[in-house]
């Protein structure tokens, strides 16, 4: 795996940059990872505006973390008012997400960070009254996978209407890679958006843009809140903050790359070791670290999908690729 060693600096300036970014949690207004990716891109000169039910909850601690008594390694520069701005959206709602993309002439960087934890009861069976098993409630899936691809063809929609250079960042998750038996149906979803961003990884630049992802373990949110965060600390387990999380989510919307993650149907060699902007990659945070995983996996496929599997699916890739090389 590639470890990473982020810093503040490794961000550049955004000045005159716009920012999108939904922050939906089903316990509070846009706090936690939101949040610090909010005030990061802000502190680089960029408008953000936070799309959300409710209004931003500016009292969130994102540098917290429990039992941390130390000053955070580097902490941000006070934003100056109206450079974070709340626009109301229920973002399951394709209307109300539609709109607000509409009001914007141009979107330099779109997330979609938004997401909900999965109700634990989920395969409880309930019955009605006729005694017939109910259909579950499907929010998680709303809220963590619907409403993401909703986002993401808003988002590419207008990012081929507007110069090269934009770039979409989606918030997955650890328990894609690693799942929770607790959150089976969360953990789905959130592998369910690493397949998205692979799957648009090769079409991307087709948009102008790039397609990226975060994927945090235990973190200081309202979806883990110290005190419940307290005991997996306590234990000796890695747990990250906010701002750490935020950090890899600006990180990922704006850096470099030797190389391409892999290349994939017709691509010549020259264009996949070639620099550019990072591109299909997701960044794990876990604890104090950041690791990309997204190439390492790739570039080991053939000893876990087996080198014939690899090779026939690559050639069955070349041969229905219908970019327009």
């Amino acid at each position: 795996m590639t470890d990473l060693n982020l810093r503040l600096d490794n961000v550049p300036s955004l000045d005159g940059k716009v920012v999108l970014l939904t922050a939906h949690v089903s316990i509070g207004g846009a706090s936690g990872i939101g949040l610090a990716a909010a005030r990061i891109f802000a502190s680089k000169g960029a408008e953000v505006h936070v799309l959300d039910i409710v209004p931003i909850d500016e009292s969130f601690d994102i540098y917290e973390i429990p039992g941390q008594t130390v000053k955070p390694p580097e902490s941000l520069p006070e934003v100056p008012r109206g450079r974070i701005n709340f626009r109301q959206c229920d973002i399951t709602d394709w209307k109300s997400l539609r709109d607000n993309f509409l009001s914007f002439d141009h979107i330099d960087i779109a997330v979609a960070n938004a997401g909900v934890s999965q109700d634990p009861d989920y395969f409880t069976d309930v019955f009605d009254d006729d005694g017939l098993l109910l259909e579950p409630k499907h929010k998680v899936m709303d809220v963590n996978f619907r409403s993401v691809l909703n986002f993401t063809k808003l988002a590419l929609r207008q990012f081929a209407t507007q110069p090269a250079g934009s770039s979409l960042v989606i918030t997955a998750s650890a328990t894609a890679y690693a799942p929770e038996q607790s959150l089976p149906v969360y953990s789905a979803t959130k592998l369910a958006v690493v397949g998205l961003i692979r799957g648009l990884r090769p079409m991307a630049e087709q948009y102008g843009t790039t397609i990226n992802g975060v994927a945090p373990a235990a973190t200081i949110s309202k979806l883990l809140p110290t005190n419940l965060a307290a005991p997996i600390k306590a234990a000796g387990a890695p747990i990250s903050s906010a701002y750490h999380v935020g950090l890899a989510i600006a990180y990922s919307a704006t850096a470099q790359q030797q190389r391409a993650v892999e290349s994939y149907g017709r691509d010549d060699a020259t264009k996949s070791n070639s620099p550019g902007r990072w591109n299909g990659r997701i960044i794990l945070t876990l604890g104090d670290r950041w690791t990309e995983l997204e190439e390492p996996i790739a570039s080991l496929r053939p000893n876990w999908f087996g080198e014939y599997n690899t090779k026939m699916t690559a050639f069955q890739q070349k041969l229905t690729d219908q970019r327009p090389l």
